[in-house]
């Protein structure tokens, strides 16, 4: 297959992975959210709390049963796009696959229990709860060892390869690599984030149709209750994030120095190297464009001193290059964090100094837009994973030419995977629309 053929099949896979990637934040983040409202609701012996944890979990249904949809279009293409990675690492990585399915089915009984079990009779509010904290456990079980695959990819370990064969097999150094570890306490407040200021900017859209002089009136008491709660997860999970990208970029100084010194245009294996932010880098060792570079600063972030020796481009084969754009990719990151930690810093700032502000459309409406800025925040974050580890599917050992199919012509049914996504997100999204309705109809009634 020629390059056209890799490149339709690279574009198909990333479609599918931006998609499914959203119906997976959202799973693994709303059992947190609504285990924790429910709690609170049960301490405080409040309905309303309660009753807003029995909504967030009817949408949780829906995006579980969407994620099941969604992972198993992915599993579908990997076997018929990407067949040489589990020809070359099955045996290796074939255990968490089989741990996946557990996990969902840890996750699918005690979902269906919990939402059977909505105001029971027979079944104690705090016992409830508990099979809440299954829900949580399955899901994040799941996403530790799809996450752990794709760590193993990223840097394999737990096997010897000796004359073109994998020898002394190791799958548990393999799922629980350090690769596998960073990346899933990364990954996983990261969507915690996003989901979370999601939700806060849908309520405060709420408020803001209300006139000014009501936004603070009883009507919305719990409307600011959900979006003052949100907002401290979400700054908890910020710092969370923050310290494990920190982590991140010291591990991949050591251990995936060719991505990292894609990400930062550093050509040179040196110490005292410069962080450079803007430009756009060539092949040929030149930054174009308008840039600046900080010097010292790329070691001083690898290794808390300019004296920290970071690996450049220049020690690999440009066959072996990652696609230099992730610099640009890794740029737009890195402003986009910066307008989440502004308003982050803003909103506890007016609420502590100006509280009479909180109410104001000038403060709600950032409040709006930061969600989807922290969805792509983690979108591009898996997209500098991913793409900066080509030219690999498995790094060292397997490319992505070899790991595309040789039996199929991708350009030909390609196309059914994004199709497939976007009917998938489609109806999702009347489905929870439908929910949000039937809610708010609930809740004028109430009033």
């Amino acid at each position: 297959m020629g390059q056209d053929g890799v490149n339709a099949a690279r574009v198909f896979m990333g479609d599918s992975l931006g998609f499914h990637i959203i119906f997976v934040m959202f799973s693994l983040t709303l059992p947190v959210l609504v285990s924790w409202f429910e709690m609170m609701g049960i301490r405080k012996k409040d309905p309303k709390l309660t009753n807003i944890a029995k909504f967030w979990s009817k949408i949780m249904t829906v995006i579980v049963i969407t994620g099941v949809i969604s992972g198993t279009i992915i599993a579908l293409q990997m076997s018929l796009v990407w067949p040489g990675i589990l020809k070359f690492g099955g045996e290796v990585i074939g255990l968490p696959f089989l741990f996946e399915t557990y996990a969902f089915l840890v996750e699918a009984v005690f979902l269906a229990l919990y939402m059977a079990t909505w105001n029971s009779k027979k079944v104690s509010a705090i016992a409830h709860w508990i099979f809440g904290l299954f829900i949580i456990l399955g899901s994040t079980m799941s996403a530790f060892v799809i996450t752990s695959v794709n760590g193993w990819m990223n840097k394999p370990t737990g096997f010897d390869y000796v004359d073109g064969k994998i020898v002394n097999i190791d799958v548990w150094a393999a799922m629980f690599s350090r690769t596998s570890l960073i990346e899933f306490f990364h990954s996983m407040p990261g969507y915690y984030l996003s989901v979370s200021l999601l939700i806060a900017g849908f309520y405060a859209m709420k408020i803001l149709h209300a006139k000014v002089k009501d936004r603070l009136s009883g009507k919305y008491k719990y409307d600011w209750v959900v979006v003052q709660k949100l907002m401290i997860f979400a700054v908890v999970s910020f710092v969370a994030v923050a310290i494990m990208g920190d982590v991140s970029a010291k591990y991949l100084a050591v251990h995936e120095p060719s991505k990292l010194a894609a990400m930062e245009l550093n050509y040179v294996t040196r110490s005292n190297a410069p962080l450079t932010i803007g430009g756009v880098g060539n092949t040929d060792g030149t930054v174009s464009g308008p840039h600046v570079q900080i010097p010292g600063g790329l070691s001083f972030l690898s290794g808390y001193s300019n004296d920290t020796v970071v690996k450049g481009l220049n020690d690999y084969p440009k066959s072996e290059y990652p696609p230099l754009y992730v610099h640009v990719i890794f740029d737009i990151k890195l402003v986009l964090i910066g307008l989440i930690t502004a308003y982050l810093a803003l909103y506890f700032a007016v609420k502590i100094f100006k509280p009479k502000q909180i109410h104001k459309s000038w403060f709600l409406l950032p409040l709006t837009v930061v969600g989807f800025i922290a969805t792509i925040v983690m979108e591009l974050g898996w997209m500098l994973t991913e793409i900066g580890r080509q030219p690999w599917s498995v790094r060292g050992y397997v490319t992505t030419t070899e790991a595309l199919t040789k039996t199929h012509d991708i350009t030909s049914f390609g196309y059914f995977f994004p199709a497939s996504y976007v009917v998938l997100f489609a109806v999702t999204l009347l489905a929870v629309r439908k929910l949000v309705a039937a809610q708010s109809k609930t809740e004028g009634r109430e009033k």
